[in-house]
């Protein structure tokens, strides 16, 4: 079990998805889906919040109310869970918007069938799922200002990247100008100076409001308020093989997503069983929103967009909505 303590979460390394993926398709892999005529399926899922959805599924009796057995395979990263699925090793696996869909326009063949977690709001108090922090004695005040620092970051040009760079120019700001730097530890990197702001995710913002040496700048949403952020794939050879049980996986997670949504003390309570940290911590984390609606031509486009607004990929190599749909 990969511990919350100074991490991100774990955001897709969207390129290296696609290069992947690329990859296993050259080798045949989208040929290999399985049969889930049984119900039987297994889910790739990475240790994190956004993986609740699929974990209340499964303790929720939500997939067992479709008729599906679900095997979990834990990856650290979708980058890493994209061969499998392509290769059939796993049957869907939970990715952030911007990996289906960079894949998509590498003419690799996956596709959206449920949502995950969405774009959260920031509470009263500051924090959000998302929060930025600096050093305890930093000059930066507002995230307007975060466009003239050096910030500290896993993976640029992912997901995160993306949400960064748009906070800060909703705020006012130019992402043009902040100067990303890659780092292992985004906590350690700020508290050692090398960095100006670094972000975190759950529940290890919520940890870090401890921390002497730290301080919160501000919480922020990724993507728009109830933008769906994370979203399960599967190739499209699955979903062409197993029209039903695709169909059965979306309502298992979108009901598990309702519970989530309107059960007070629920995501604690199914983040206990496979996150690494202590109950009381767990109790206190602020947790996402989940998707409520199917995934639908909306949806996608929001994905697209996001990918576009950045230049993760050219606008000319865009993926059409529909490719993009199960439900073709």
């Amino acid at each position: 079990m990969n511990s919350f303590k100074n991490r991100l979460p774990v955001k897709a390394m969207a390129v290296a998805a696609a290069a992947a993926l690329a990859l296993s398709a050259c080798g045949g892999g989208d040929d290999s889906a399985s049969d889930s005529s049984d119900g039987s399926v297994k889910v790739a899922v990475f240790p994190s919040f956004n993986a609740l959805g699929a974990h209340a599924a499964d303790l929720e009796g939500t997939f067992e109310d479709q008729g599906l057995d679900v095997e979990f395979v834990t990856v650290a990263t979708p980058a890493e869970a994209t061969p499998q699925l392509l290769g059939g090793k796993v049957d869907f696996a939970l990715m952030d918007v911007t990996t289906p869909v960079i894949a998509r326009s590498e003419n690799v063949p996956v596709v959206m069938v449920a949502p995950g977690a969405t774009g959260t709001a920031v509470s009263e108090d500051g924090m959000g799922v998302g929060n930025f922090w600096v050093a305890k004695d930093s000059k930066i005040k507002s995230i307007k200002e975060i466009e003239n620092a050096t910030f500290g970051i896993p993976q640029t040009k992912s997901q995160i990247w993306v949400d960064v760079r748009t906070v800060v120019d909703e705020a006012g700001g130019d992402s043009s100008k902040i100067k990303f730097v890659e780092v292992p530890n985004t906590l350690a990197a700020l508290k050692g100076g090398s960095v100006d702001v670094v972000t975190t995710a759950e529940p290890s913002g919520t940890a870090a409001l401890t921390d002497p040496d730290i301080k919160l700048l501000d919480g922020f949403v990724s993507g728009g308020v109830g933008e769906v952020a994370y979203t399960y794939v599967t190739s499209d050879s699955f979903a062409k093989k197993n029209p039903e049980t695709v169909e059965k996986f979306a309502q298992a997670i979108l009901d598990a997503n309702a519970l989530l949504n309107s059960t007070e003390g629920l995501p604690a309570k199914i983040a206990e069983t496979y996150i690494d940290a202590p109950a009381e911590l767990l109790a206190k984390a602020r947790f996402q929103k989940f998707g409520e609606e199917a995934i639908n031509s909306e949806i996608v486009e929001a994905g697209i967009a996001r990918v576009l607004r950045y230049g993760l990929i050219d606008e000319d190599d865009a993926p059409s909505v529909e490719s993009l749909l199960a439900d073709k």
